[in-house]
C-alpha cells in the first residue's frame, strides 16, 4: 500500500472528518437514489481511510464520484490522494490542484477548505494563489485578525522571491491596521521587524521596539524580547539597558540571568558570564530542565579547556545544592567526569543517578562501560546483572557480563548468560554475530569444539565482517588441526582487514605452521614481532613484551625452530617464559632446547 507524505495524510484525515459531516451537493441530473448511494459509498471510504486502507479509500472515492460527478468535495478528496501518490503526470496534478481550488471557491470560509488549499499552494510556491485566498477571507471575515495577518505574511513571502514594492507596502499597511486595532504586541512587532529586516531598515526596527516597550513598561517578557532584538542588530548598550529593566521588574526571574549570560558569553566576558550563570542556577523561578540544559550546554562548550574545570565543578555543586535528588543531574555529572577521565568519580555519580531512577538504560550502559574501562570484572558483572533484571536478554549487558565472567574463567556461567539472549530481539546482525562468536569462544574453552565451530559459522553468516570471529575460529581450527584450508582463508581475511593487528597476523602464522608451510609462517610471524617491537635478526629485546605478546613469542620460537634457526627459537621461548613463568610447556622447551607439543 502506498504511503502519503505527512502533510497530505493530515489533509486527507481532516477531509474525511469534514466531508463525513457535510451534506452532499448534487446536480439536477443526478437522481436522489444515486446521491444517497454516493453518500453511503463515501462513508465507506472514510472508514477505509481511518483503517489505513488508502488504496480502498481512493477506489471508493472514485466510485462515489462516478455517481455524483462534479461534486467539489469528493473531487477534492480524490485530488488530495493524487498529490499523495508518486506520479510524473503534470496534467493530472494540475487537474487535482484545480479541484482543490474549486472546493475552496464553493465554500471559502470553511476552515478545512481554505487551510488545505493554501497549505498546498504555499508548498508548491504558488504565492499568487496564497495571496488570493487570504485577500478573499480578509474581505469576507472583517472581524477576524488572522486573515489580515496571514495576508501580510503571504505578501512578504511573495516579495522575498519576487520583489515588488507594492506587496511590501500592502503588508506593512495591514500590520499597521492590526496594530491600531489591537495595540502593539510582541507577535505583531516581530512580524514587522522581519519585514524591516528584508530592507535592512534598522531605524524602523528601533522605532517599533521602543513603541512596544512603552506599551508594556512593567512586563518582563517584553523587556527581554526588546533586549534580544537589540542584540540581534548589535546595539549592546540597549541590550543591557533592557535586560536591567527586566531585572528590576522581577529580580528573581532566572530567564533574565540566562539572557544576560548568553550576551556576555557572546562577547567573551567570562567573569560576567559566570556571575549570571550561577544566578540563573540559583533562581527559584527557573525550571530544573532549563537549568540542566544550561549546564549541559556549558559543559559541551567548555570541557576541553582544562582551565574551565573548576568552574564546571562549581556549577554542578551549585545546582546539586539548589536541586538535590535529581537523577538526570547526577547522570550528566557522571558523563562529564567520564569525559575528563575521572572514572571513579564518574562511577559514583552514575550510581547515585541509578539509585534515584533505575530505569535508564543509557546510564546503565555508561556505568558498565566505565567498569570495563577500569577492567573491573566484579564491577562489570554486578552492574550488568542488575541491568539485566530490568532489561532481560539485553545483548549489550549480557555480552559485557559474559566477557567479564570469562576473564575470571567462569566459562559455564558466562555461557549461561549468553543463552538468555533472545537473538530475534537483538538490534542488528552485527550484535547477533557478536553473541554467536562469544558463544563459540566459550564452547571451545569448555571442550565442545563441534558446537563452537557451529556458533562461529552462525556469527560469520550474520556478519561476514566480524573479523574477530574469523580470527578466533581460524585459531581454534589450527589448534585442533581441523579444516586447515578454511582456517587459512579465515585468517587471511582477518589479517587483510587490519594489517597492523599482531594477534590476527599471529593466527595466520600459526595456521600456516600447522599446515607445515614454515617459510610463509615465518614471514607472517616476523611481521607480528615487528608490531610488538621486536626486530627479527637483531638482539632480542623483550622490554616491550607483555602477557598478550607471550603467545606470539612462543609461536615465533616454534616457527623459527622448524625453519632451522634453533638458537633464535630458544631466545624467543625464553622471552615468552619471562612473561609466563608458570607455563610448563614453555619451560620444557627452554630446558631441552627443542620443540614440544601439548
Amino acid at each position: 500500500m502506498r504511503r502519503l507524505p505527512l502533510f497530505l495524510l493530515l489533509i486527507v484525515t481532516a477531509a474525511a472528518i469534514v466531508l463525513a459531516a457535510r451534506p452532499r451537493k448534487s446536480s439536477d441530473v443526478v437522481s436522489a437514489a444515486d446521491s444517497l448511494k454516493a453518500e453511503y459509498i463515501y462513508l465507506e471510504a472514510v472508514t477505509a481511510r481511518e483503517e489505513g486502507r488508502l488504496d480502498d479509500y481512493l477506489m471508493l472515492l472514485r466510485r462515489a464520484s462516478q455517481l455524483l460527478p462534479g461534486d467539489p468535495y469528493i473531487d477534492a478528496s480524490i485530488a488530495e490522494m493524487t498529490f499523495g501518490l508518486p506520479t510524473t503526470d503534470s496534467l493530472a496534478r494540475e487537474e487535482a490542484y484545480a479541484r482543490l481550488a474549486k472546493r475552496f471557491d464553493a465554500d471559502p470560509t470553511d476552515a478545512y477548505n481554505y487551510s488545505s488549499y493554501v497549505s498546498l499552494a504555499d508548498h508548491l510556491g504558488r504565492f499568487d494563489d496564497v495571496v488570493r485566498v487570504w485577500e478573499r477571507l480578509d474581505t469576507m471575515l472583517p472581524s477576524r485578525t488572522d486573515p489580515a495577518m496571514n495576508l501580510a505574511t503571504a505578501l512578504l513571502r511573495r516579495y522575498s522571491v519576487q520583489p515588488d514594492t507594492a506587496d511590501y507596502n500592502r503588508a506593512l499597511a495591514l500590520m499597521n491596521r492590526l496594530e491600531k486595532a489591537l495595540g502593539p504586541t510582541m507577535a505583531l512587532t516581530a512580524k514587522k521587524i522581519n519585514a524591516y529586516a528584508l530592507r535592512k531598515d534598522t531605524l524602523s526596527i528601533i522605532r517599533d521596539l521602543e513603541t512596544l516597550a512603552a506599551s508594556a513598561p512593567g512586563d518582563v517578557n517584553t523587556a527581554l524580547f526588546v533586549g534580544r532584538v537589540y542584540d540581534a542588530i548589535n546595539r549592546p548598550d540597549s541590550v543591557i539597558a533592557y535586560y536591567e529593566r527586566a531585572q528590576e521588574i522581577d529580580p528573581y526571574d532566572g530567564r533574565v540571568n540566562l539572557s544576560k549570560a548568553q550576551f556576555y558569553h557572546s562577547r567573551g566576558d567570562s567573569v560576567a558570564f559566570d556571575r549570571e550563570v550561577f544566578k540563573a542556577l540559583q533562581s527559584p523561578s527557573m525550571q530544573f530542565e532549563e537549568k540542566l540544559g544550561l549546564i549541559s550546554d556549558y559543559v559541551v562548550k567548555m570541557y576541553e579547556d582544562s582551565t574551565q574545570r573548576p568552574r564546571i565543578e562549581q556549577m554542578f555543586e551549585t545546582l546539586q545544592e539548589v536541586n538535590p535528588g535529581e537523577a538526570d543531574l547526577h547522570a550528566l555529572y557522571g558523563a562529564y567526569k567520564a569525559t575528563v577521565n575521572e572514572v571513579d568519580d564518574a562511577i559514583e555519580q552514575l550510581s547515585y543517578s541509578l539509585d534515584l531512577n533505575a530505569d535508564n538504560r543509557e546510564v546503565w550502559f555508561n556505568l558498565v562501560s566505565l567498569y570495563a574501562h577500569k577492567q573491573d570484572m566484579d564491577g562489570i558483572i554486578a552492574s550488568a546483572r542488575k541491568a539485566m533484571k530490568l532489561y532481560p536478554g539485553d545483548a549489550y549487558m549480557s555480552l559485557q557480563a559474559s566477557s567479564a565472567l570469562a576473564m575470571q574463567e567462569r566459562f559455564g556461567q558466562a555461557l549461561a548468560i549468553l543463552d538468555s539472549v533472545n537473538i530475534d530481539e537483538v538490534p542488528s546482525p552485527e550484535v547477533a554475530s557478536m553473541v554467536y562468536a562469544s558463544r563459540g569462544d566459550l564452547l571451545y574453552r569448555l571442550g565442545d569444539r563441534d558446537s563452537a565451530f557451529a556458533e562461529y559459522s552462525r556469527a560469520i553468516e550474520e556478519n561476514p565482517d566480524n573479523f574477530m570471529a574469523l580470527n578466533n575460529c581460524a585459531y581454534h581450527m589450527a589448534e585442533s588441526d581441523s579444516d586447515l584450508g578454511r582456517a587459512e582463508l579465515y585468517a587471511s581475511i582477518a589479517t587483510a582487514s587490519d594489517p597492523a593487528n599482531s594477534t590476527f597476523i599471529d593466527t595466520y602464522a600459526w595456521v600456516l605452521f600447522k599446515k607445515k608451510d614454515y617459510a610463509k609462517a615465518r614471514e607472517q610471524i616476523d611481521s607480528a614481532l615487528k608490531i610488538i617491537g621486536i626486530i627479527p635478526g637483531e638482539k632480542p629485546d623483550d622490554s616491550n613484551a607483555d602477557e598478550a605478546s607471550a603467545e606470539i613469542l612462543d609461536h615465533a620460537g616454534d616457527i623459527y625452530f622448524m625453519t632451522g634457526d634453533r638458537k633464535e627459537a630458544v631466545e624467543f621461548w625464553k622471552m615468552a617464559l619471562r612473561q609466563l613463568p608458570d607455563n610448563e610447556l614453555i619451560k620444557k622447551k627452554v630446558q631441552h632446547k627443542t620443540i614440544f607439543f601439548e
